[in-house]
């Protein structure tokens, strides 16, 4: 709580005395913070990072290493990626523009060859001597010749820039975050970022969950298209996505499984962020094929331990989801085997 006496960012007597920091970090945070406060600074994550990054420039270098080494567990290399996909985009976009060019000189030459017929059968209506006549062919089949050498030459290019044109595009959507079909993330990149936070939870020992959940099959069954079993599916995606954290990650794991990653929550946590979730669905008014559907969803929850295989923490939060469908029950949490 903040309110204005002195300066415009004072805190309020009572609330300025934080819990006594103990450890080095906590200090330095603290320290931090107090330092924007002194030269009025709003206290918000843009200015506190800039403020956190020089003041650690001036400890001692076993802490910076240390600190430095806890930042890296959460930073990624994603500027790098982007820039690497930027450059892979621009390639792309040159091999188009070439692709459109050659293409330009195939139609230049078709124009061509269409003009040489047009000239020679006007030139051949008049002709009357079979010497001419022959002449004329042969002059004619020199210039297709011709053509057609130009043709193949065109053709050849553009089979050659097509093939490193798709190997490019094929390479970037190997490397793609995002699931297009639904507007979230993709399992590749949902299995990446579960795969950072049980490093964190290794070495930090805090508890993070995931959350695995679909459209029961007894809803999905009453819809007669494929078209409106995924329109119904897109509406809970959307959900999920404004009622979630800006810490969560959310995302489309295949065919109407999504799955949620939610950070510094235990399996108490998760429950009461799918029962809210299940409480939003199930109020939502959606109207398919004329009719008003009323959305049911089963759910599984696993706690993160930290270093478990990735791959199987899904998996068993997916067997709870199945496990609750079956019992028509909201959700199940898995309690170890």
């Amino acid at each position: 709580m903040i309110e204005s006496k002195n300066d415009k960012f004072s805190t309020v007597s009572g609330v300025a005395e934080l819990n006594e920091a103990t450890s080095p970090l906590e200090k330095f945070a603290k320290k931090v913070f107090d330092k924007l406060i002194e030269e009025n600074i709003p206290p918000i994550p843009y200015y506190y990072k800039m403020y956190f990054l020089n003041m650690l420039d001036e400890e001692p270098l076993n802490f910076r290493q240390q600190v430095y080494e806890m930042i890296s567990l959460e930073e990624t290399n994603e500027l790098e990626k982007d820039l690497e996909i930027e450059k892979k985009l621009k390639l792309s976009f040159k091999y188009s523009k070439e692709l459109l060019q050659h293409t330009a000189l195939l139609y230049k030459n078709s124009q061509s060859v269409k003009d040489i017929f047009q000239k020679y059968i006007s030139e051949t209506k008049s002709v009357a001597n079979p010497k001419i006549f022959e002449r004329m062919l042969k002059s004619l089949e020199e210039k297709l010749n011709l053509l057609n050498k130009k043709f193949d030459t065109e053709l050849a290019q553009i089979k050659q820039i097509y093939a490193k044109n798709v190997e490019i595009l094929k390479d970037i959507e190997g490397n793609s975050v995002f699931d297009s079909k639904y507007g979230l993330y993709n399992k590749k990149f949902f299995i990446k970022e579960v795969t950072k936070e049980t490093k964190l939870i290794n070495k930090f020992k805090h508890k993070s969950s995931i959350i695995v959940l679909k459209i029961k099959d007894s809803v999905l069954n009453t819809l007669q298209s494929e078209k409106s079993k995924i329109l119904i599916n897109r509406s809970v995606a959307k959900i999920m996505l404004k009622t979630s954290r800006r810490t969560d990650t959310v995302a489309h794991l295949n065919e109407g499984i999504f799955a949620m990653l939610l950070k510094h929550t235990d399996r108490i946590g998760t429950g009461k962020t799918i029962e809210r979730l299940a409480d939003v669905i199930s109020n939502s008014v959606i109207f398919l094929e004329g009719e008003e559907i009323n959305i049911e969803i089963s759910a599984g929850i696993v706690e993160i331990i930290s270093n478990e295989d990735v791959e199987k923490l899904i998996v068993n939060a997916m067997n709870m989801m199945e496990k609750a469908e079956k019992d028509n029950v909201l959700y199940y949490i898995y309690e170890g085997e």
